[in-house]
């Protein structure tokens, strides 16, 4: 077919791990830092040892085929295929350290607490997510609903511009205002998702069915299915969860600083409305960590999170600065005074690299500068990273509070990583208007996929928290 792109294997690896205990070969996994071996295998349930390097006997074995046989998509190869085993046999089976979690039976706060003791939340541990439970009372279920159909929506506007920057895309579409033509619906304009889509509509997914936030199932959905538009972070978080099999809460890229938690975060309000016993605070650091274990993007979540909680009770107009000054603060509990990247290198040096102050620094200059977002976009970044994320978030937000529409037209157009943008964007402006935030046209041109072929899904999960909240 013209113009479609061809991809060849040049060969295809297999990699297969075996440990040896005892002279029992178990499936599993190891690793190697510092002279201590972690083992991961599967018992009565997944285990982790410990073990000094000196106790391990390591063997790797490589094959590789005439090129006569298949390639990872079922076709004959010409092409050699490699094979490696690795083989991890263990010397004294008594010199294993079992330092295998069990953490079922505890809630998510109590999980929560245990990981920071233990230093596996990368990030700050301010002591108020210990403190009164948080709570939101809905003005109506609108506010729901529209957060939930603002994720779908803006991430469906931008999800055909993802790859382009804000001049090529205006250069070739002009103003975009709708849903563009898309090759995976016959070029029909009809919104379709990304990751950003079917990751939140998983974290609601979870809820739904389990009544809260279950962290082992949200791994397991997570990891079940093919997720279009997949983060480099998301991608690490199931190398570590399905390749290397760690624990969930093992699982996270530390440091990662994607926007790929805060894009999915939003459904996990949610479970705090339905469950009063449930920590809106734990819920959201954990579903964070999850793949992003980073005090940059657990921070970013909470902080947004906290908005959204307020703009679904809100029966008011918000005011921008206080919003701008209560989301830096609370972003700052988490990250202190860590130093952050600044990706402009040309701007490194005007201002400070904390991430709040950071902020705070950009949107006044945007706002002495008269910048559009187009202009502000360019000058300070809006990419996949959280920072630039957040800092772009705020912008559009203050400056588009009482214009909804246009705040998500702002975030499509002049965003790089527009389709997060404009989800993240649209998840505000739903919780704060409901459905009266969007252009009719978006919902009823909305496919309102999850996957490849499920159309409506979105709609019918909405329905369902209808129920769920109306049953609590």
């Amino acid at each position: 077919m013209v113009g479609q792109k061809v991809y060849v294997t040049t060969r295809v690896i297999d990699r297969t791990v075996k440990m040896i205990i005892s002279g029992k070969v178990l499936p599993g996994s190891f690793s190697v830092s510092k002279g201590i071996c972690t083992i991961r295998v599967k018992l009565d349930k997944e285990h982790r040892f410990l073990t000094p390097v000196s106790n391990v006997k390591f063997d790797k074995r490589v094959t590789r085929s005439d090129g006569s046989g298949q390639n990872q998509y079922g076709t004959r190869s010409r092409h050699p295929i490699t094979s490696i085993t690795y083989m991890a046999e263990v010397i004294d089976a008594t010199k294993l350290e079992d330092i295998t979690e069990n953490l079922s039976g505890y809630s998510n706060l109590e999980m929560m607490k245990k990981l920071f003791k233990d230093g596996i939340i990368k990030s700050n541990e301010p002591s108020f997510i210990y403190g009164t439970k948080p709570k939101a009372k809905l003005v109506g279920f609108s506010r729901i609903e529209g957060m939930l159909l603002g994720i779908a929506i803006g991430d469906s506007l931008g999800n055909t511009t993802e790859t382009m920057t804000p001049e090529q895309r205006k250069q070739e579409y002009g103003l975009i205002t709708d849903y563009l033509p898309n090759k995976q619906a016959h070029n029909k304009k009809i919104g379709l998702p990304s990751d950003d889509t079917q990751l939140a509509f998983d974290t609601l997914s979870v809820i739904l069915d389990k009544g809260k936030l279950d962290m082992e199932e949200l791994a397991k959905l997570f990891s079940s299915h093919r997720i279009f538009g997949i983060g480099k972070t998301v991608k690490g978080f199931l190398r570590n969860y399905k390749d290397y099999r760690e624990p969930w809460y093992l699982s996270g890229v530390v440091d990662g600083a994607g926007n790929g938690a805060l894009m999915r975060i939003a459904p996990v309000l949610i479970s705090s409305l339905a469950n009063q016993t449930e920590n809106l605070w734990a819920d959201t650091i954990l579903a964070t960590m999850l793949t992003h274990n980073s005090s940059l993007a657990i921070g970013s979540s909470v902080a947004f999170m906290n908005m959204l909680r307020k703009f679904v009770s809100l029966k008011g107009k918000p005011n921008s600065g206080a919003l701008i000054k209560e989301f830096t603060d609370l972003l700052g509990t988490f990250t202190g005074d860590t130093e952050c990247n600044i990706r402009n290198s040309k701007i490194k040096s005007r201002f400070s690299n904390p991430a709040p102050i950071f902020i705070r620094q950009a949107l006044e200059f945007g706002y002495k500068n008269n910048m559009t977002a187009e202009q502000f976009s360019e000058y300070f970044g809006s990419g996949a990273y959280v920072l630039e994320t957040d800092t772009m978030l705020l912008y559009i937000l203050s400056k588009y509070l009482t214009d909804p529409k246009e705040a998500i037209i702002q975030a499509v157009n002049y965003s790089k990583d527009n389709d997060t943008v404009a989800s993240i964007v649209g998840a505000a402006m739903g919780a704060l208007y409901g459905k009266e935030a969007f252009e009719k046209t978006w919902i009823t041109n909305l496919s309102g996929r999850t996957r490849e072929n499920d159309d409506g899904r979105v709609f019918e999960m909405i329905t369902r928290t209808k129920e769920f909240l109306s049953n609590k």
